[in-house]
Formats: C-alpha cells, sequence, structure tokens
C-alpha cells in the first residue's frame, strides 16, 4: 500500500556538475523558541476526518513498551547529568558525589552533532568521566554562529573548552590538556609522557599521529579530487598501502587498541573520527567497501562500537554523505558506487520495510533489541516533540529562508506552511502507529484520514523538470540551485519528505531508529 507518493531524496547521477555539492542535514528536534509560521495560499484538500490517537494516547502507548520505559528513565536520569552519554545531555556529573557547582569544564561543540573534532572532545570527556557541561553553537554551513560565541571564540572555532573559566581550542590541544589535568579517579592517561619515562611510547604516539595525517591526506585524495583513470588507480592504491600501515600497527600489540592497554587512547580517539567518515564516503563516492578487509582495523572498530561513550556519537553514512561536502568539498562518483551510493540514499526502494542495512553493518551493541527497539525509539522522538516537530515537517511545503547557507538543506530561517500543520499532524500520529504496532495495523485508518492530501502536483515557482543520466525525473531550481528527486509541491507528500530528509544520528536518534522512521515516513 502507498499511502503517499513515493518519495526519495537527492540523486547521486545528475548530470549537471554543480550538484556534486551534496547537502548537509538539519532537523533540529529539540527547538528553543516557536517556528515563525507564514500562510500560504496552497490550498490543501479538506482533512476527512482524524482516526489517530492522540499524542497523549501514543506517549501512553510507547510509555508501556520496554523500550519507552527505558528511555524515559534515561531522560530523567539526563536532566539531572546521570545516566548513558546522549547527544542531548546538557550536563554531566557521571557520579552522585559530584556537584554541580564544581564543574570546572563546559565543552561548545556543534548542534548537529557531526563535527568529526567536536567528536573527539566529546568521546575523551566521556571515557574520563570529566564532569562538564554543554553548550551548542552551529556549524558555519548550518547557520549563523551566535554573537556570544563569536566574542569570546576568535573565529567562532569549534570545538573549545573553557576549563576552570580559561578558554582552549583546537582538539588535539584540548584533549592533551584534559588528560594531563584530570589525572586522580579519571582512569588511566590517555597519551604518554615523558615525565613518566614512557620516552618510547611518546615517539610512537606521535609517529601514529603522523600517519593519521597520511591517511586523512589519502582520504581527500581519492574521494574529494576528480581524478580519473591512472590517478584514480593511483589514489585508490596510496589509500590501501596507508589502510595496510594502519592495520600493521594495531597488529603489534596484544590488544585492539594503538597503544596496548584496556582503554582507548588519544591516538585512537584521533583515528576514530577520520575512520568513521572515510568508512561511509570511500563506500559512497566510490563504491569501496573497507570493513572486512583489514582484520586488526575491524578488531579495532568492533572494540569501538562496545563503548557507550563512542556509539553516543556515532553517525549513520546517510548523515556523514550528507554533512561531508559542506566541510571537505564534494565528493566525486565512480560507475562503481552508483548501485550502493543510491541504496545510501534512499533510492531505488531502499528506504522501505523490510528494511535491508547490509550496505551498512549495525554495531552489535544496537542491535541486541531488534527492529521493535529501533522502532519505539524512533517513535519515542518523535512524540517527545511533536508539536515542534509539525512545524518543522511544514518548511516543505513553507517558502526558503535567507540568507541560504552553504549546506543546500540547512535552512534555519526557512519559514513553515500553517495551513498543512493540520494534515501534517494527523499523518505522523499514524507513522507513529504504525512505529508502534506495524504498518498494516495503521492503514485502514490512515487512508481514511489521508485520502486526497497528496495535492496537485503542480511545482512551486523556480523548480523545472529535467531527466537525469538513468531516465529518472529530478527537479532543479535555477535561482537557489538545489535539488531534489522529490517533486517540490506545496502539499503534504513534501512535508514527510522534508522532514525524512533531515533525521540525523546521533543527533535526532540512533542509527536504527533513524532508519527505521525514514522507511516509515516512505510508507
Amino acid at each position: 500500500m502507498t499511502l503517499l507518493v513515493t518519495l526519495a531524496p537527492i540523486s547521486v547521477t545528475f548530470p549537471k556538475s554543480v550538484l556534486t555539492s551534496v547537502p548537509v542535514i538539519l532537523l533540529f528536534f529539540v527547538l528553543v523558541s516557536p517556528l515563525p509560521t507564514l500562510a500560504l495560499s496552497s490550498n490543501p484538500a479538506p482533512l476527512l476526518s482524524d482516526h489517530a490517537p492522540s499524542w497523549t494516547e501514543l506517549q501512553e502507548r510507547v510509555f508501556a513498551t520496554d523500550t519507552g520505559r527505558r528511555l524515559k528513565k534515561e531522560a530523567e536520569q539526563r536532566a539531572a547529568g546521570h545516566g548513558p552519554p546522549h547527544t542531548d545531555a546538557k550536563l554531566r556529573l557521571f557520579s552522585s558525589t559530584n556537584n554541580e557547582d564544581d564543574v570546572r569544564v563546559t565543552f561548545f561543540r556543534d548542534s548537529a552533532a557531526w563535527c568529526p573534532y567536536c567528536q573527539k572532545t566529546w568521546v575523551l570527556l566521556e571515557e574520563k568521566k570529566i564532569p562538564y557541561r554543554v553548550q551548542k553553537v552551529p556549524l558555519n554551513a548550518y547557520g549563523d554562529k551566535p554573537a556570544w560565541y563569536t566574542r569570546k571564540v576568535d573565529g567562532g572555532k569549534l570545538p573549545a573548552i573553557e576549563l576552570d573559566g580559561e578558554l582552549h581550542v583546537e582538539s588535539l590541544h584540548i584533549m592533551k590538556l584534559l588528560d594531563n589535568t584530570f589525572t586522580k579517579d579519571h582512569g588511566p592517561r590517555m597519551f604518554p609522557s615523558e615525565e613518566d619515562n614512557s620516552a618510547h611510547k611518546v615517539s610512537l604516539a606521535n609517529s601514529l599521529l603522523s600517519l593519521e595525517g597520511d591517511l586523512q591526506r589519502d582520504w581527500f585524495s581519492l574521494v574529494f579530487y576528480p581524478v580519473k583513470d591512472e590517478a584514480l588507480e593511483k589514489a585508490r592504491s596510496d589509500l590501501m598501502d596507508t589502510l595496510y600501515r594502519v592495520d600493521e600497527a594495531l597488529s603489534l600489540t596484544s590488544g585492539p587498541w594503538f597503544l596496548g592497554g584496556e582503554t582507548p587512547s588519544i591516538v585512537d580517539i584521533q583515528y576514530i573520527a577520520t575512520f568513521e567518515r572515510l568508512i561511509a564516503s570511500a563506500l559512497y563516492w566510490k563504491g569501496l567497501v573497507l570493513r572486512g578487509k583489514y582484520a586488526n582495523i575491524d578488531l579495532w572498530l568492533d572494540a569501538f562500537e562496545e563503548r557507550p561513550s563512542y556509539l553516543a556519537t556515532k553517525a549513520d553514512y546517510f548523515t556523514h554523505i550528507m554533512a561531508i561536502p559542506s566541510q571537505n568539498g564534494p565528493g566525486y562518483h565512480t560507475d562503481e558506487s552508483k548501485d550502493i551510493a543510491n541504496k545510501i540514499y534512499g533510492l531505488n526502494d531502499a528506504w522501505k520495510i523490510p528494511l535491508n542495512t547490509e550496505h551498512e553493518p549495525f554495531p552489535k551493541k544496537q542491535t541486541l533489541n531488534g527492529d521493535e527497539a529501533a522502532r519505539h525509539e524512533a517513535a519515542f522522538e518523535l512524540i517527545s516533540n511533536h508539536e515542534n516537530i509539525v512545524q518543522f515537517a511544514c518548511r516543505g511545503a513553507g517558502e526558503p529562508g535567507r540568507p541560504s547557507f552553504h549546506a543546500e538543506l540547512a535552512d534555519p530561517y526557512s519559514e513553515p506552511n500553517e495551513d498543512f500543520f493540520t494534515a501534517t499532524d494527523v499523518c505522523l500520529r499514524h507513522v507513529t502507529v504504525a512505529l508502534l504496532d506495524s504498518i498494516d495495523k495503521a492503514t485502514s485508518d490512515a487512508i481514511l484520514d489521508l485520502s486526497g492530501q497528496g495535492g496537485s502536483g503542480e511545482l512551486r515557482p523556480s523548480w523545472d523538470e529535467y531527466e537525469d543520466d538513468d531516465g529518472r525525473v529530478y527537479y532543479w531550481n535555477d535561482e537557489t540551485g538545489c535539488s531534489t528527486y522529490t517533486p517540490p509541491t506545496q502539499q503534504l507528500d513534501t512535508c514527510v519528505a522534508y522532514l525524512r530528509d533531515r533525521v540525523g544520528v546521533p543527533r535526532d536518534m540512533g542509527q536504527g531508529a533513524a532508519m527505521q522512521l525514514r522507511c516509515h515516513l516512505n510508507w
């Protein structure tokens, strides 16, 4: 059953060269103020009925599930500075003996929970259990940094910390500073010191950091430069050779970590942020599968994916490939990458139930409770902030904001179309029923309520229809340069697609929950 028209995000095979730049997702599930509204003469079809349970009823139902009870308890713990690590945490105390007034560190990180340098600092704070406060600031590609932050931090750099009131920037410096400052009761040192008679380990650590620089260089040369033929093969070979060197370095210790020991070091943290983005982007733009190719690297990745400190910060492939170009520049596809890239992008029915994740393995720790837990997590997040999410989705039928930003889908100043609030609200409640129960159980009532809500299909001003190299229709805005496979209309399906394409991991929910939500929004 197709409740709404089939939706799909931006293609990977647009013929226009400008389309090699892929936008960043920007869904603020937690908004600090109401969204502005603008009435538009879009004339949606009148809502026939409303057979969906209320949000209050849906909340009671999700709280009755094992996942709902767990997430509710964790939210309560988080509000007090405790519980497992989470992107929504504003205060981390770690122990009941720690007092908020004694917190010495304020951590300034990106609001999208994607910045690799912020991720490194975040993981270290969690690994060492250093009490800290969080203040979130947008990356430049996402929106305007607040004036108070640009006055505080030269150039508005992220990440930054204040330690005892003193400002520090640059992630590697911050990590070493925190490691040297917080020693007693904060686990083993995460970077060796010559003062501890560890001159050999200092030399080893520095050489490994240099190797990580080589890895970044070879990754960029392969993915973000328009190389072809022999140059492409050389770039691929160079990356493979460097990965072999990394794998060899990991083989020299008895455990999974670069410097040995029972826990990751700063060297490991430096690498993991790079690897996470390398694995996703090399697969998406070059069709290059890296997991399963290097035994020691695989063991190292598996070890990280057992650690809550890392899993709380880990993104999925879709989040990465949407975010990376605004930071690193456009990636360049090869013919081998097209099929897998379409799957990552949700094309060709990739975002359909049952969900196929063969191209993107889930961490074992995140699959213990199965698809049902992932669906219930998605439902929990929808219910918890439904008013703001409804308004946000209605931006899809609204007007774009000004100014625009480098990331094409980052539109913090866009205005929702209030004509679609009711229909979108009803639609998302039916989606929530499907997440809690099943699509089959939600279908009949959804058809009763939403039949005819798809709209006339008339394109919005400045949009035109084109055909890509594979004969598929896509849409191009000659004014803004934006492009999409989803018909850019002022109607309900555009609101649903707008929401679906902006679900980010880990900012909005976990990897499995995000994939389930995208699939159910495609229902």
